[in-house]
Formats: structure tokens, sequence, C-alpha cells
């Protein structure tokens, strides 16, 4: 944590959504319970609330505590409820709350523009100075971006371990500004490509991924990941092959990866021993083992420099444009020129990787662009942005700074109250929009495909866990909060949560699926 960032609440609630096990203290009371008294409300049925106790009491939710509740947005009397007031850990269905607080700081249609500078004059077609790429916190800088201008959100999203790489060319942001430098008569330049990302000041998070840490920078190329892709070698024991992408020389990575038989125990991959090199360049080693039977594994490097990177891939970007950039000292110049400049995609946009398919290197980054340049504070831009998030919550007539949610917990009611207030506001759509949808798309897509509510549901999902104090064994959460589109343009708020103790960590993929049946349920009795 860096030293002007406080530990407030808002802070600690992120940290327990992130998905790191025990990050949250264990929830007493309950949580062996069946099933409570359920509310079936205006608009409910009997066989509604007979349905989801079906669901519920099937073999693989024996002992599990559910909370959930479906609300009519406008009404303030819910067709089915359960357990709405109990507390319970949202994991990444907390990203609601960053999500919406974006869209409130910056609008639906906000746009970074990232501009290069020359600071030297241009004679016979040679940049007598530097050229200078400057940050402006776009985060879809590098192969998100396909070429219909659609996005690639896989799910696992290649920020995670063990993630699916981007299909596309991680330099394609900046190969277009580079053909924009070329347009402009350049050919060669004789100072520097350097990165200016002084927009704020940097911060370093935790990740929660095997202890690794990132910088958040305005600055953010294919963001900020090396894809590596690993290949077994020809026979047991031969060294696996590597591939990256991007390639641009930031990284030398020593191969230490083995192959090994079929059925042998695979040591994970990991990224050891990472060090800096004085040019900013970094070197790594990659240990592991990947069986001779895998077709391929990937594992993404984080990168610790990204102004570095970035000024590397811009030099390769530059050559492939036929520009040449000199290796040699910087020329100041006493003003910085506008050369060329790229705009990005709108906010609608650039929240995807987070709310689709819950990137936490995305998540992460909010709250410094919230607040460093929606705000302008850019001494402790990450404490502004979480401020800005807890006025939303009061504007929404909640209280975000409880004891309760300082250690992760909320209640379903407590979603669906901020989530009517959202439907008020002049981003709903595109907010709602931004969600995944059953069946469709992001971490919802494999979820209820064939229901008739797929393409109706927009809902963030959330995965986390904590631990049992009197066991040493875990709980397992599962959650999913958002909007349910009825016809003839009704709308349902909803949140619904399970969760088990003891849970094997593959119960999640049920419990996934069974909150999304459950809300094709409600789809389905209230059409």
């Amino acid at each position: 944590m860096m030293e002007h960032q406080a530990a407030s609440s808002s802070r600690w609630s992120r940290r327990s959504v992130l998905g790191v096990l025990a990050a949250a203290p264990f929830v007493t009371g309950g949580v062996l319970a069946a099933p409570g008294a359920a509310h079936v409300g205006t608009g409910g049925t009997a066989r509604l609330e007979t349905r989801i106790r079906e669901i519920m009491g099937r073999a693989d939710f024996q002992g599990c505590r559910w909370g959930l509740t479906f609300r009519p947005l406008g009404s303030d009397k819910a067709v089915f409820a359960l357990n709405s007031d109990q507390l319970f850990i949202p994991g990444s269905t907390y990203k609601i709350f960053p999500g919406a607080t974006v869209f409130s700081a910056f609008g639906a249609g906000h746009r970074f523009r990232t501009r290069i500078f020359r600071t030297g004059p241009i004679i016979k077609g040679v940049v007598k100075g530097d050229l200078i790429v400057v940050a402006s916190g776009d985060l879809l800088m590098g192969g998100r971006i396909q070429r219909d201008g659609s996005l690639a959100l896989p799910d696992l999203d290649h920020t995670f371990s063990e993630g699916n790489p981007l299909p596309g060319d991680p330099l394609r942001t900046l190969k277009d500004l580079a053909r924009r430098v070329k347009a402009r008569g350049v050919r060669r330049v004789e100072g520097r490509i350097r990165v200016d990302a002084s927009l704020f000041r940097e911060g370093e998070e935790d990740l929660f991924d095997n202890g690794i840490h990132i910088p958040v920078t305005p600055m953010m190329l294919n963001d900020n990941v090396v894809d590596v892709t690993v290949t077994p070698g020809p026979r047991a024991g031969a060294t696996a092959g590597l591939r990256l992408s991007p390639d641009v020389g930031y990284v030398r990575i020593t191969n230490e990866v083995v192959t090994v038989a079929e059925g042998a125990t695979a040591r994970p991959l990991r990224f050891v021993d990472d060090v800096a090199a004085a040019d900013g360049t970094r070197r790594v080693r990659l240990t592991g083992d990947i069986p001779v039977t895998t077709r391929q594994r990937f594992v993404p490097y984080h990168v610790r420099g990204p102004a570095r990177f970035a000024e590397m891939a811009f030099a390769m970007a530059l050559a492939d444009a036929g520009i040449t950039a000199e290796a040699g000292r910087s020329r100041p110049g006493k003003a910085r020129h506008l050369l060329a400049e790229y705009v990005s995609p709108p906010m609608s946009e650039q929240v995807k990787p987070m709310l689709k398919v819950s990137s936490n290197v995305h998540t992460l980054h909010f709250p410094y662009l919230t607040g460093g340049i929606a705000e302008g504070d850019t001494e402790h831009p990450e404490r502004r942005g979480e401020q800005l998030q807890a006025e939303l919550l009061r504007k929404a007539g909640l209280r975000g700074d409880l004891p309760d949610q300082a250690r992760g917990l909320y209640t379903p009611d407590f979603f669906v109250a901020f989530l009517e207030y959202v439907s008020r506001r002049r981003y709903f759509s595109p907010f709602v929009h931004a969600l995944p949808i059953l069946g469709r798309d992001g971490s919802l897509q494999e979820v209820q495909p064939d229901a008739s509510a797929a393409g109706h549901v927009f809902a963030k999902t959330g995965t986390a866990g904590t631990m049992n104090p009197a066991t040493g064994k875990p709980v397992l959460s599962k959650g999913l909060a958002g909007y349910i589109r009825l016809p003839g343009g009704r709308w349902l708020g909803f949140a619904e949560f399970v969760e088990k103790p003891e849970a094997p960590f593959t119960w999640q993929y049920a419990a996934g699926d069974v909150l999304g049946e459950i809300a094709a349920v409600v789809y389905e009795e209230l059409s």
C-alpha cells in the first residue's frame, strides 16, 4: 500500500471482493441453517416460491445459506425475498458500485485522448527532438479492440492466471498512432521515444493473484500484460516452448518450464525472481511444468514499468511504419507540439472488462481514474475516487461506512436499493448493457443460454471466500445482482447470494448456474 493511501472502510471492502480467500471474517449465525421464511409479495405467486424452493433444495445446496430479493423498479415491495436483510460476502458482485461511480463521474460518452507530441521541429522528415506519448488513462489500448470495433472479452480474461489470451494485435492502437505520425511527414526521430505518465500519482495495488502487485498509472497497453503462451516439448523432460505477445524486448524470460508425462503431478506456472535491469527492462524466471499431452497453457506477465513497456512498444510500432527512432540522448525542446492523437472508445466500453469479465486489473485502476482525472486530485487519486463512491452511496440513501461493510459484508436489500437509484440516472441504459447478459456474454455467457430469460437478465457475478475459525475450512459464497427486463418494458432489480461451508472450489460453478436459473425462473413466472 502506498503511504498516502489510507485503509478506509471502502478500501477494505474492495480488498475482500477481489477474490482473496480469508479476506473477510467468518459470517457467524445461520450458515448451516436451512432456508428460512420467504416473502412472496405483490406480483409474486405460490408457484414462483415453489420453483425457487425446489432449486434451493437440491443435493448440491444442502446446508447452504441463501439471501435473495427480487423487486420491481419503482416499488418498495419485493415479488420474492428470502433473508434479504442478512449479510453476505458479495465477491465481485461488489463491482457494481465502482462501475456506477465511473458512469456518474465521467458520463457514458467520455473518451480519453492519447496524444503524441514532438519537442523539436521537423526538418526534411527528421524530428529534431523527442516524441512523447502523453498517457490519458485509456484502459483499452491494445488487443481488446477488434477490427469491427467490438471488444474481446474472454471468460476467463487474460489478466487472470490460466486465462485466455486476447485475439487482437496488442500493438494495434500504437500502430495506428505511428501511421498518423508518418502521415505528418516524419521518417526519423533523432531524440528518444518517451512516455509521460504524470497525469496522476502512480500507485501500487495487490492483484490478489499469487501475491502479484501491479503499478497503477494512466499508461495501460494490453492491460499492462505480456501474454505468455507455454507449449509442451516433444517428450517428458524436455524444456517447454514459450511465445510472448507483445514481444517488444521489455522482459527477458529464463524458461525453466519442464514437460512432464501425462498424469504426472505438474507444478503451477510461476514467475519468480523478477528484477529490473539498468535500462528499465526486466529479467524473470518462469518455473513449473506442462503435461506432454496439453496443447498449451497461458500465464500473464504483469508489467512492472508501464511507461518503459509502452516506450519500447511505440518504438516497435514506429519501426513497423517505416520510422527510425534513433537510440540517443534526449533532445529537450522549449515546447511540445501536437503531432497525432488517438481517441478512445467511450466510457460505456471502458468499464466492460471490469463488469463483464471481472478484470481485477481494471477494477484497481478505476478509483485512480475517477479521483485523478474526473476530480483532478492528482496527488491522492485513489482516495478521492473512493470518496466519490461513498458520496454516490449516500445519494442513493445508503451508508458505505458501516462496520459490516468495513468487513466486506452487504445485504441483498442494500444492492437492490442501489440498483433502484441507478435506474433513475441518465446512464442507466449503458450501465445495464455493460453488465454480463444471461446466456449471451461475459461471465454469464454459458449460464442458462437456452432459457427464455437469456438476453433479458443483466447482472454482475461474484465469487468470494472466507474461513470458518472453528474448523479452519473455507466457506464459499456466490453472488448475482442486477436487473431483469420483463415483457412490456417492466424491470426488476435483484440480488441473490448463496454460501456453503467446506465447499470444494468447483462448487462455485454449480452455484453460479443455479443463481442464473433462479433469475430465469423469476423471468418466466412474471412474464
